[in-house]
C-alpha cells in the first residue's frame, strides 16, 4: 500500500478507536467511514480510474 493511504488509514482507525474508548460510537463509525472514504479518494484518482480489489 502507498504510504499516504497506510498512514491515512491508520490515522483514523486511532481516532475510530479512541472514540470508541469514550464511548462515542456515532463518532467511531464516521471516523471510519472518513478514513475509508479518503482511502477510496487518494486510490481513485482523476483519469485513472481502477477497482480496489
Amino acid at each position: 500500500m502507498e504510504p499516504k493511504i497506510n498512514r491515512l488509514l491508520m490515522g483514523f482507525g486511532l481516532l475510530a478507536g479512541l472514540m470508541l474508548g469514550t464511548g462515542n460510537t456515532g463518532g467511531a463509525i464516521a471516523m471510519a467511514l472518513a478514513g475509508a472514504t479518503g482511502a477510496w479518494l487518494l486510490r481513485t484518482r482523476p483519469g485513472q480510474e481502477r477497482s480496489l480489489w
